[in-house]
């Protein structure tokens, strides 16, 4: 019994599955499906405005994050979140094969996502709960390392297994993808009764004493109100929803890229071959840079950090330059050179994450948290929207010369959130501090 209650206790026990479980339909909804529907013959533009579209549920969770904070508790919405997401994928299982299976796959991609929305708004409100600040900053690289280990396991050895299946079984591109599905949905058969095991029961996850509808609605609004009400809004909100300008019409474009043969411009790979390199070396690259950001900011603080963190997760993406105009014939190159442009995506990355978490203090620090990725995703989607278009204007080298102008936007950001940072003071400790907690 001893050895049951230290497993829960300890943040190890349980951060490393809460953190992959709520990056996977993330990765299915808003990477997987980018390839899924190129490989299944849609064109450049029209993938990347649906796939952006697809990202609605986290732009629109800052409305119900009050509901989550109300009713039942944290623990509870997590579970719960699971028995949808295995409910979705063994509905994406099935979808391909409809007559109206762009209808029917979108429709279940938006049931993922508005799942997965709520997942992201109670297991990042668990978070801040079961964990002190320090734990907080101390673990923040490696909950977004598992978070992108998981992102990178859908976009890259889903799509592997996807690619061998359908070789394997001789079929189309669609059983390879029922196979993929099926996987997920096996992946959530086990952690199902490995969450009951392991999450915790922090004193704080309880719900609030009355969760009538009008006061609900009532917290909705004292949340937003506290939120917007803020000095520094104007700098918090350009660098939440701007920081990541060329990274949102950047992901929406390489998988194309990758799959596109080379008289339409691109690397004329196989989906095995682009599992492979995102499903191998890229997570485990990430997964390092995710961790060593975390460690950089816990030791030099917020402040300090930040610019380091901007040129990290950005001047990485002029790789895509090179590639588009070189068009590298080795796939030992390709993979070297994502590896890459991934380590800096991990090590920049954490610094916007902790920035949210510092935006978000108040009496309503969940809400104010699924305000925060509410707006962070809202920055993603209107990029992504256009991305396909710009592309098919300008061409695959044209497109990514204009991706790098693009980061002088998140260069700017960054600036306006140093000055929010400095004006209140460091949430994160100095490097003489002891931040393991």
């Amino acid at each position: 019994m001893a050895d049951v209650e230290n497993i829960k206790k300890s943040a190890w026990g349980w951060l490393p599955q809460l953190y992959f479980i709520e990056g996977l339909p993330n990765a299915i909804v808003g990477s997987l499906s980018v390839t899924y529907y190129k490989s299944m013959g849609m064109g450049n533009t029209e993938v990347a405005m649906l796939t952006s579209l697809l990202y609605l549920p986290w732009m629109l969770k800052g409305f119900w994050g009050p509901l989550v904070d109300a009713v039942s508790t944290k623990r509870n919405w997590i579970i719960s979140c699971l028995s949808v997401f295995l409910f979705a994928f063994l509905a994406l299982a099935a979808a391909q094969f409809f007559s109206v299976w762009v209808i029917a796959s979108a429709a279940v991609f938006w049931i993922l996502g508005f799942a997965s929305a709520t997942y992201d708004i109670s297991a990042d409100g668990f978070y801040m709960l079961a964990l002190d600040e320090r734990q907080q900053s101390f673990f923040v690289g490696i909950r977004n390392a598992f978070y992108r280990a998981a992102v990178l396991f859908g976009q890259g050895a889903m799509v592997v297994i996807a690619g061998i299946a359908q070789n394997a079984f001789g079929g189309g591109v669609a059983d390879g993808w029922t196979v993929s599905f099926l996987l997920c949905a096996a992946i959530l058969l086990v952690c199902l009764p490995l969450f009951k095991f392991t999450l915790p029961q922090p004193a704080e996850d309880s719900p609030r004493a009355s969760a009538e509808v009008g006061e609900i609605f009532g917290r909705i609004k004292s949340a937003f109100r506290e939120f917007f009400a803020r000095r520094e809004i104007f700098s918090i909100l350009a660098f939440v929803l701007l920081y990541r300008f060329a990274e949102a019409q950047l992901t929406r474009v390489v998988q194309p890229f990758m799959l596109d043969s080379a008289d339409c411009g691109g690397l004329s790979l196989s989906l095995a071959e682009i599992g492979l390199i995102y499903g191998a070396v890229a997570p485990i690259v990430l997964l390092c840079g995710g961790i060593l950001g975390g460690i950089f900011i816990s030791r030099k603080g917020l402040e300090k950090s930040l610019w380091t963190m901007a040129a990290a997760i950005n001047l990485p993406n002029i790789i895509y330059v090179y590639m588009a105009v070189c068009k590298p014939g080795s796939n030992f190159l390709i993979a070297l050179l994502i590896a890459v442009e991934q380590f800096g995506y991990g090590f920049g990355f954490a610094g916007y994450m902790v920035f949210l978490i510092f935006a978000s203090k108040g009496k309503n620090k969940t809400s104010n948290y699924a305000i925060c990725t509410s707006l962070m995703a809202l920055g993603l989607i209107f990029p992504g929207i256009f991305s396909g278009k710009i592309q098919s204007v300008l061409g695959y080298s044209g497109f990514f010369v204009w991706v790098m102008f693009a980061t002088l936007v998140s260069f700017a950001v960054t600036a306006l959130a140093l000055k929010v940072v400095r004006g209140k003071g460091r949430e994160i400790p100095d490097k003489s501090s002891n931040c393991a907690g």
